[in-house]
């Protein structure tokens, strides 16, 4: 099967599921009310969403700068790439991800080494390593989310796996956020080794050995950095933009004085709402809609339309943002889509993308 094909079936099968889910999320939905719940909503608080949002990958950058500057370069000296360069690779990757789900890592990554001297398996590492941080942070939060719901979040996994209901009615709260905790990470090991097998395009006996280097350096990197207290207090301070985003979209609804939402509401319905977008659906369209209103719905009593509008809203918002900010970054930097397309490509087939990107 040709690259191009496996390319086209993978988009085509994420296409299919994020519809498949917006369609079940969707399904009864009163849009009237909906559309009413948009009219009335107080957009003073959409200004400090936007820049809450811009702070968490300002900080997300800057973590990543931190490992990258633990990276040696290809005359083996260390030099951190400017925050620039950084900032907007991960905007970039951002946008990518909007149309092709989990090149964007690759996409941000071949940016940055087509940016600077930086061979492109060690930037690679770090972003497999940054994922690994986030999925450990994400699984501590599910497991804080499991201790102040456990009680609660029956009725939501009803909803998602009502099949499995029998089977896991035996099991505590606590070993089942474990349990998927365990399978998140799983997860992410089999989706890092296939996109570094269309990263690489390197031959099969070698491909595991090639993520195997890419994730020693990246890992060398977390080891390396001076600054691993800024490191830790980075990935705090993007937790901490992430539960205020969950949370502004609900003031702007009033759904925060109709049904007593508070921050633990907010930090629950925020996990709960990364699984979603960890589902490999374009821009996580469908399952970030799917997980967020049935959560809303069983787990905080909210009405359905109330909760499709908090769904519908909030990833609208995220998405015409990474989308705006994505494309301002290529422009600002000076690339244009075709000279990205070429630095992605030069690191998938020779594993180094390009010195220096053609302008636009």
């Amino acid at each position: 099967m040709s690259p191009r094909l496996k390319t086209f079936l993978a988009l085509l099968g994420s296409l299919l599921l994020g519809g498949g889910l917006l369609f079940l999320a969707l399904r009864g939905v009163d849009f009237g009310m909906v559309w009413t719940a948009l009219q009335t909503a107080t957009y003073g608080w959409l200004l400090p969403l936007i820049l809450l949002t811009i702070l968490s990958h300002v900080l997300r950058a800057w973590r990543w700068q931190l490992l990258l500057g633990a990276l040696p370069d290809e005359h083996g000296q260390m030099k951190r790439p400017s925050f620039r360069v950084t900032f907007y690779s991960v905007m970039i990757g951002y946008m990518v991800n909007l149309a092709a789900p989990r090149l964007g890592e690759v996409a941000r990554a071949a940016n940055v080494s087509a940016q600077t001297r930086l061979r492109f398996p060690g930037v690679f590492g770090t972003v497999v390593v940054e994922r690994v941080l986030d999925v450990l942070t994400l699984a501590l939060a599910l497991l804080s989310v499991g201790l102040l719901f456990g009680g609660r979040l029956a009725g939501v996994a009803e909803v998602f796996a009502a099949n499995l209901q029998s089977a896991l009615q035996g099991f505590p709260v606590l070993l089942l956020v474990l349990t998927g905790g365990v399978l998140l990470l799983a997860l992410l090991g089999l989706l890092l080794v296939r996109r570094h097998r269309a990263a690489t395009g390197a031959p099969k006996t070698s491909r595991l050995g090639g993520l195997l280097r890419a994730f020693r350096d990246g890992l060398a990197s977390l080891l390396r950095v001076r600054e691993k207290g800024a490191v830790l207090a980075l990935t705090l301070g993007m937790w901490a933009c992430y539960l205020f985003m969950a949370d502004i979209p609900l003031r702007m609804l009033g759904l925060t004085a109709t049904y007593d939402l508070g921050l633990l509401d907010s930090w629950a319905l925020m996990n709960v709402g990364a699984v979603g977008m960890a589902l490999p659906a374009p821009g996580g369209t469908g399952s970030f809609h799917y997980v967020t209103i049935q959560t809303l719905v069983h787990l905080f009593g909210v009405t359905e339309s109330a909760a499709a509008t908090y769904a519908l809203l909030t990833h609208a918002a995220s998405l015409v943002l990474y989308a705006v900010v994505g494309f301002v970054c290529l422009l600002l930097q000076g690339t244009s889509f075709r000279a990205l397309r070429a630095s992605a490509e030069a690191a998938r087939t020779s594993g180094q993308a390009p010195s220096e990107p053609s302008p636009s």
